[in-house]
């Protein structure tokens, strides 16, 4: 059995799914994108080196000049040019494992006048946590936190998710792998009492900030972000065993939260249930199957990326830019106006050990490798 999560916590997720089962027996997969084609529409080129274990970077609002950076192992850098500087150290507080440490960042809306910001990571105990803290005037954070927004207790070392993001809406969203282990033996991606292999948001703005679930059914989103002008999300699960898969949903906060369809699914492949035990659907969330999905010859673990907002790269321009970890193969592909994701593209460039795909302060491609370095996109033939 799971174990035991905060009790508001767990209220605020049952609420959120309802306990109906659901039928699948009847479903019929919509088939995903596939690569479909080659193009060169970037190259890259190694900004910086010798991080430990970069697990993200990007801008902060406001700061225009710099990149943000967080090391696996417990630290918050900032880079300007070839200035380097650490702004927080919590490698005292964070367990270090490989799908365990500091996974993720996000700085409010706000950060330039409110200075807040928000990390997850992995405790001493290998909890996940995620709080608040506020950066001085120097330029440093303070180490002490606000408030602890989430803690979540965590069965295995692995499927811990990780990313941190401000939504469209306002809200702070985080993302929940099932708990670890091969096949969600404890089935609690589709378990509407426990909080793994969830995506969750949550109002900061509030005093006493609650969660919600707006996604289930969801194996290890490393990274997920947002389209804003359409609103949607785009949610990076990485696979099991066969496929990695990623997932476009309409936010409809109207509506039920949705189902991705994991551990009954794999993709579209059914799981054997005989194998790996009875498993339904559950909820009444709507199905939603992979709009692109690529299978283990070409990859092992996705890393999601963005929507491509910026002016340098007309090629990318509104096309959804992601990655392989074990590869290094970068795709594009764009999305279908009824739906789905078409046009799936293996880009030239390549980023060894991709662990993040983030923007600068200009919404151009920045990438973060696994082996200390860091990449930005540039021009074809730069």
């Amino acid at each position: 059995m799971p174990r035991r999560l905060t009790a508001a916590v767990l209220a605020g997720a049952a609420l959120a799914l309802g306990a109906c089962g659901g039928d699948d027996d009847e479903v019929t997969p919509v088939e995903p994108a596939t690569e479909s084609g080659k193009a060169a529409s970037f190259a890259v080129e190694r900004i910086a080196t010798g991080l430990n274990r970069p697990t993200f970077v990007g801008a902060a609002p406001g700061d225009e000049d710099g990149l943000w950076v967080l090391e696996q192992p417990g630290r918050v850098v900032r880079l300007e040019g070839r200035d380097r500087r650490v702004a927080l150290d919590l490698s005292g507080r964070v367990r270090l494992g490989a799908e365990q440490g500091l996974l993720g960042i996000a700085f409010h809306p706000d950060f330039a006048t409110n200075r807040r910001l928000y990390l997850h990571w992995s405790d001493p105990r290998g909890d996940t946590r995620i709080a608040e803290f506020r950066a001085r005037r120097d330029g440093t954070i303070d180490p002490e936190p606000v408030r602890e927004l989430l803690h979540v207790e965590q069965p295995e070392e692995n499927h811990n998710g990780g990313q941190l993001a401000f939504g469209p809406d306002g809200r702070l969203y985080a993302g929940l792998g099932d708990g670890g282990g091969a096949f969600d033996p404890r089935l609690t991606a589709q378990d509407p009492g426990s909080l793994l292999g969830k995506l969750l948001a949550t109002d900061v703005d509030t005093r006493e900030p609650r969660w919600e679930v707006v996604l289930y059914g969801l194996r290890n989103p490393w990274r997920f972000s947002f389209d804003p002008a359409l609103g949607e999300v785009w949610v990076a699960d990485v696979g099991q065993d066969e496929t990695e898969e990623i997932n476009r949903v309409p936010l409809e906060l109207d509506e039920p939260p949705k189902n991705l369809g994991w551990s009954v699914y794999e993709g579209t492949r059914k799981i054997d249930t005989g194998e790996h035990g009875d498993r339904e659907l559950e909820g009444d969330g709507e199905l939603v199957w992979p709009a692109a999905t690529y299978t283990h010859e070409d990859g092992c673990s996705v890393t999601g990326g963005v929507v491509y907002q910026g002016a340098e790269l007309p090629e990318l321009s509104g096309r959804y830019v992601y990655g392989d970890f074990c590869s290094g193969v970068l795709w594009s592909l764009r999305a279908r106006p009824a739906g789905g994701a078409e046009d799936v593209r293996r880009e030239r460039a390549v980023v060894p050990q991709l662990t993040h795909i983030g923007t600068d302060a200009a919404n151009e491609l920045v990438f973060a490798s696994a082996t200390g370095a860091l990449y930005r996109a540039v021009p074809a033939g730069s």
